[in-house]
């Protein structure tokens, strides 16, 4: 039998990926299609509830991107110049429906080989940050990415955040 939870904390979503596999459901835009009418096999950890996750902060050193922040939230945060590559991939992911629901981080963690948030985040020195119950990690977005549909998120880990740099400069994008 399956199990669909929805946590309401960080932790709590984290204690449940420490007891077994999940499948972890954020922006849900690539979820709901790779599943497309075939019953659910797996768990469904549901974290779009967890407020935490979402939003823009900005440390001494980074800016911290929450795994569920969405496109449309990239467009609307004042960020400097050197985010302008990132803030027009967001412009060019979907539909204004897709960039109002899919996560940044999403699009990360689903490795596709045509996400269009990742030359913009790699350009950026963008790390990942991964959770567990044990540990928290920081690795850089090129060694996240194995290949087609492949990262190096282990058994019990989440995407938290995506880490930036504070940069210099400026950057653009186009598609």
């Amino acid at each position: 039998m399956i199990r669909y939870a929805k946590p309401t904390s960080v932790d709590e979503a984290l204690a449940l990926l420490g007891e077994g596999a999940w499948r972890i459901l954020a922006g849900g835009t690539d979820f709901y299609p790779a599943q497309g009418s075939k019953p659910f096999r797996d768990n469904v950890l549901d974290i779009n509830g967890l407020a935490a996750l979402r939003g823009i902060a900005e440390t001494s050193d980074h800016f911290v991107i929450g795994a569920r922040t969405t496109w449309t939230d990239i467009v609307r945060h004042p960020l400097p110049p050197a985010f302008e590559a990132l803030k027009q991939t967001a412009r060019e992911v979907g539909s204004v429906q897709i960039q109002n629901v899919a996560s940044v981080a999403g699009n990360l963690c689903n490795a596709s080989p045509a996400a269009d948030g990742v030359p913009a985040l790699l350009v950026l020195d963008a790390e990942v940050e991964l959770r567990s119950v044990a540990a928290t990690r920081h690795l850089p977005l090129q060694d996240f990415i194995l290949g087609n549909r492949r990262t190096a998120l282990l058994p019990g880990e989440m995407v938290t955040a995506i880490r930036v740099p504070k940069p210099s400069g400026t950057s653009a994008f186009v598609k």
